[in-house]
Formats: structure tokens, C-alpha cells, sequence
């Protein structure tokens, strides 16, 4: 029963609602978010800024995510602004009109902007000028963010499709299809480019290992099998963005199992059950990983055992963490940032970020953690020391 809720909540695409409408139209009976109780925060978690930068990331769970390089970060809207803003105190530096609704990016790197729009293009724009540098139609609308190296844009589109364009001018190198089942969730995970491979997950379940130049496949891994008498029981996307760390990639799929899987030869090093799209972050020795119900647990790289898990924020519609200093940090959907002790997991703070809630999870660096909820509103946060 609970599955049905989250995935009302989740078929955006398919129902055009309001996100929450399913979830509170009193059709099903399942568990409530859990209410908030009251907090004490024991650290001291300061507002260093905050801007509105349009639309924002809106009702349909487009993940149009900040990006921070540098002492700049980096946001999409819907609306089809590309702007840059500075670190430190939320300045204005950059901004660059489209003229197109996006929907997945920014992608950075190789001197570009990268970002898909909602009419199945792939558009390229400089960092230094912020001029189109190439535009180019694609299959279906891109949903996820695109991976960028020195000679290669790879994108997901939702129609099952792993894209190689040239850096230099956008002309697509090679094209793998994986048949899509009847039914999946909204979104596709982002590809991951490490060193002459790139590794993607698709709404099958599997998960493939592909050479960069050539788009020879190297490996595929089925991450979940599709079980169930009906088509949403059988839904197993890989939607949950994956993670590297020490020649190993984690996945998640849901109704499905959470697995560690060597890059080189697609081995298995271990799974255990557990059901996300939301998302993960590792910080090299645990793995953090957001499940279905909106539990957040911390999980031992080299085993998958569980270390800890929090469940004081169940059913909350929780992003992926974000590793911010000693501390895990998700946004729910009423927009609190809730703030958790790494080493056990106890909550230690909540802040507000958007009242109109989180669908993108926050991104960090060693000084700041960054927001942007469904409203356009950006805010950096910082810890600050007691006196």
C-alpha cells in the first residue's frame, strides 16, 4: 500500500498534479509523514544568504541541481536561465537566457554549461562569453544531469537511450537503447564518466559499463529483477544518481536492492535489499543513502552492514544527503533541512531553506552547503563555531 502512495507521488509525467495531491487526497490509508517534533539545535547553523533565481525546480520533480566550482555556484531554472552566482556572498556574476523551459543541468566542465531542455534538446554554452556554443535535438526530453569529460557530452534521455556527442560540436558519436518497461518512475539517474568508461543505469534494472570514445560495452549487471503481478510492482528503475568511490560504484534501484560493483569487470562485491530513488553520498568509508521511506541510514562501504539509521523523518519525501563537514544534511518537502551527526546519525539541527520544499538534494564544499527549492530559492548555509 505504501508503494502505490510514493509512486501517485512520483508518476508526475504520467498525472500532471500537484505533487502532494495523490499523497493527501485521503484515497489510501497509508502512514502520514511523520510530524516534525520539537528540536533543539546544539549547533549553530547560520543563514549566510539567499536569492530567489526564478522558477526553480517546480511540482514535477525535474532535478535541475546546483553546481559549485570554485568560489561559484551554478543553477538552472525552468524557466531557461543558466545563472552563476558568487560563494561567498550570493552576488549575481553571470546570467544566460536560453529562451528554452530546461529540464536537467547545469553540467559543467570543459569550459561549458551544459543543460537539456524540455523539447529533446542538448545546449552547450560557454562559461567565459555564456554564447551558445552548440544546440542539438535528441530523442525524448533529458531528465538528469549530463556527464562531461575533455572529449565527450553523455546524456540520459527518458526513452531509454545513453547518448555520446562530441564536446566540440554536439554531433552524437554513438547511441545505446535499453528497452523501457511499460511503466517508470519519473527521471533517469545522471551517467558517471570515470577515466575511458562511462556507466549508466536504466528503468530495467540493469546497470552497464560502456567505453567513452567507442560506446562499446564492457559490462552489464542486472541491479534488480522485476517481480510482481502487476506493472507497479515490477517497477526497478535505477533512478538514484550513482556513486564512485576507490574503484567501486554503488547503485540503488527501487523495489530493488542497494549493491557495491567493482568498475573494472562489473563484479558484484556485494547488495543487500533496500528500495531508493532519492538518492546516496559516500564519504569514502560509509555510504549514506536516502531510502522509499524516507528513512536515512548509513551504511559500511566494505560490506554494506548497517552502521545506523534514522527514522524520525519517515515518509517526509527526503532528498539524498549531502556530507557537509561532521554532518549529513536532507530537505524535505515542507523545505526544512534537517541536520545529522555523521558519526551516529542523532539529529543535531533543522533549518528552513524553501517553504515551498526540496525535490534536488543540497550540494556542499568544505565552507558552505547550498539549497535550492521548488520556488527558485537558493540560500548557502554555514556552521559557526561557539564562542
Amino acid at each position: 500500500m505504501k508503494r502505490i502512495v510514493i509512486l501517485s507521488v512520483l508518476f508526475i509525467s504520467l498525472s500532471g498534479c500537484s505533487w502532494l495531491t495523490s499523497y493527501f487526497s485521503g484515497d489510501d490509508n497509508a502512514v502520514p509523514p511523520k510530524e516534525l517534533t520539537e528540536l533543539k539545535n546544539t549547533i549553530n547553523v547560520k543563514r549566510v544568504w539567499s536569492v530567489s533565481t526564478g522558477e526553480g525546480t517546480g511540482e514535477k520533480l525535474i532535478r535541475l541541481q546546483p553546481v559549485i566550482v570554485g568560489d561559484s555556484v551554478y543553477v538552472a531554472t525552468r524557466d531557461g536561465h543558466i545563472n552563476r552566482y558568487k560563494l561567498t556572498d550570493g552576488q549575481l556574476l553571470q546570467e544566460i537566457k536560453t529562451g528554452n523551459k530546461l529540464s536537467a543541468g547545469p553540467g559543467v566542465g570543459a569550459g561549458l554549461l551544459v543543460v537539456g531542455t524540455r523539447n529533446a534538446e542538448v545546449r552547450a554554452y560557454s562559461i567565459k562569453t555564456g554564447k551558445l556554443v552548440w544546440s542539438v535535438p535528441v530523442s525524448s526530453e533529458v531528465l538528469s544531469v549530463p556527464a562531461i569529460t575533455d572529449t565527450r557530452v553523455v546524456i540520459r534521455t527518458s526513452d531509454g537511450r545513453l547518448v555520446a556527442l562530441a564536446i566540440q560540436d554536439g554531433k552524437k558519436i554513438w547511441d545505446i537503447y535499453k528497452r523501457e518497461p511499460a511503466l517508470t518512475l519519473r527521471g533517469t539517474s545522471r551517467p558517471v564518466a570515470v577515466g575511458d568508461n562511462v556507466y549508466s543505469g536504466f528503468d530495467n534494472g540493469q546497470l552497464i559499463s560502456v567505453n567513452l570514445e567507442n560506446g562499446r560495452q564492457n559490462w552489464l549487471l542486472r541491479v534488480a529483477v522485476a517481480s510482481g503481478r502487476t506493472e507497479l510492482e515490477r517497477i526497478v528503475d535505477l533512478d538514484a544518481d550513482p556513486v564512485v568511490s576507490n574503484g567501486i560504484i554503488y547503485v540503488a534501484a527501487f523495489q530493488g536492492h542497494l549493491a557495491a560493483i567493482s568498475l573494472a569487470d562489473g563484479q558484484l562485491v556485494w547488495q543487500r535489499e533496500l528500495s531508493s530513488y532519492a538518492g546516496m553520498v559516500v564519504d569514502g568509508v560509509r555510504l549514506f543513502v536516502t531510502d522509499d521511506s524516507s528513512q536515512v541510514l548509513s551504511i559500511h562501504v566494505r560490506n554494506g552492514a548497517s552502521l545506523w539509521r534514522q527514522d524520525k523523518l519517515q515518509w517526509r519525501f527526503l532528498t539524498a544527503p549531502a556530507v557537509y563537514g561532521s554532518y549529513i544534511v536532507v530537505g524535505d518537502f515542507e523545505g526544512y533541512l534537517h541536520w545529522m551527526d555523521r558519526k551516529d546519525g542523532h539529529l543535531v539541527a533543522r533549518t528552513r531553506g524553501d517553504t515551498h520544499g526540496f525535490s534536488v538534494a543540497p550540494v556542499s564544499n568544505s565552507q558552505y552547503l547550498v539549497s535550492l527549492g521548488r520556488s527558485g530559492e537558493l540560500t548557502a548555509f554555514q556552521i559557526q563555531k561557539s564562542k
